[in-house]
């Protein structure tokens, strides 16, 4: 996804902060952690969620970051369990 179309959710990224993260892998499988997240860099027009623990994460394979939704998955909330 182009940066353009998720300018609101990636302002929303506090960096140096230590939120919940729950993205999907290149193989869609879901993943949920902990992790301080550093910044959100761009590149070529995509961005990219950067963590302290050296993850990279395509910020269009996250589905939210300390409970906000990512506009990308607006109904993912109604089938989610915090369990």
């Amino acid at each position: 996804m182009k940066t353009a179309d998720l300018s609101d959710f990636r302002a929303a990224v506090e960096p140096r902060r230590y939120v919940r993260i729950e993205y999907l892998t290149d193989l869609n499988e879901f993943i949920k952690t902990d992790a301080m997240v550093l910044n959100v860099s761009s590149e070529n027009g995509f961005d990219t969620l950067n963590l302290a623990d050296g993850q990279h994460i395509s910020l269009d394979r996250v589905i939210s970051i300390a409970g906000r939704l990512s506009p990308l998955y607006p109904g993912y909330a109604n089938f989610s369990c915090d369990c």
